[in-house]
């Protein structure tokens, strides 16, 4: 998977209709709540095979964060 593809997918689990990029803080999104915490550790373990602490989440903010945390290897 790209990060262009990964943004998208973010976009379409967060139903955001606005531009997201890897420097957007995804939990300042108008769409982003509790439960999207959970739907984003899910979707990052079902396509990358990688599980992330809820505790570590905390400190992920933007998608970069979030990618560096899911590894730049696996990525396209």
């Amino acid at each position: 998977m790209t990060k262009e593809q990964f943004l998208e997918l973010i976009k379409t689990e967060l139903k955001e209709t606005g531009t997201i990029e890897l420097d957007t803080n995804f939990k300042q999104l108008e769409n982003y709540g509790s439960l999207s915490a959970v739907l984003i550790l899910q979707l990052v373990e079902d396509n990358f095979d990688v599980k992330i602490n809820p505790r570590s989440f905390r400190s992920i903010n933007t998608i970069n964060d979030l990618v560096n945390a899911i590894g730049e290897n696996q990525f396209k």
